[in-house]
C-alpha cells in the first residue's frame, strides 16, 4: 500500500485567527468549510455508487456525524473540535460495506475509495488558503454584528 504525504503551511495563522472568535461561530464556520470541502467527494461517489443494490446513491450524505454504527467513535473532548464525515448513512443501508470492500460471494466495487483517489489532492490542496478566507468572512459578519449590537 502506497503511502500520501501532505504538508499544509498556513494552518496556525488560521488557527491564531480561530482564537479571535467566538467558540460558537468558529465552530460554525469549520464545520460550513469542512461540508462545502468534502461536498464534490460526495457527488463523485454517488456518481459511482452501484445502481443494482438499492439507493445507495441517496445514502451517501456530508454531515457532523458518521453513518453506520460501526463506525461511531468516541467524542473528543476539546469541545472546539469540528468533525466532518462524507459516506453513506446508517438507516437503509446495510449494502454499503460489503458494496465497497466485497463479500464472500461478491467482488468489491469501490465507489467510496474512487471518490476519495479523486478528490483527495483538491481536497487539501489550498487548504489554508481557503481557510483563511472562510474566516476572514466570519470575521467580518461577526464585526457587522458587534457594530449593530454596539
Amino acid at each position: 500500500m502506497s503511502r500520501t504525504q501532505f504538508q499544509i503551511k498556513g494552518l496556525r495563522q488560521c488557527n491564531d485567527a480561530l482564537g479571535q472568535l467566538p467558540r460558537h461561530i468558529g465552530r460554525a464556520t469549520l464545520t460550513r468549510f469542512g461540508k462545502r470541502r468534502l461536498q464534490p467527494m460526495a457527488d463523485t461517489a454517488k456518481a459511482n455508487a452501484p445502481v443494482d443494490e438499492g439507493d445507495l446513491e441517496s445514502s451517501i450524505i456530508v454531515g457532523t456525524k458518521q453513518g453506520t454504527p460501526g463506525q461511531r467513535r468516541k467524542r473528543s473532548a476539546d469541545k472546539a473540535t469540528v468533525e466532518v464525515y462524507m459516506g453513506p448513512t446508517a438507516d437503509g443501508y446495510p449494502q454499503a460495506l460489503p458494496q465497497e470492500f466485497g463479500s464472500p460471494n461478491n467482488p468489491p466495487r469501490g465507489y467510496m475509495r474512487k471518490a476519495w483517489d479523486q478528490h483527495s489532492g483538491g481536497l487539501l490542496g489550498g487548504l489554508a488558503r481557503d481557510l483563511w478566507g472562510a474566516l476572514a468572512a466570519a470575521s467580518k459578519r461577526y464585526a457587522k454584528r458587534l457594530a449593530r449590537k454596539g
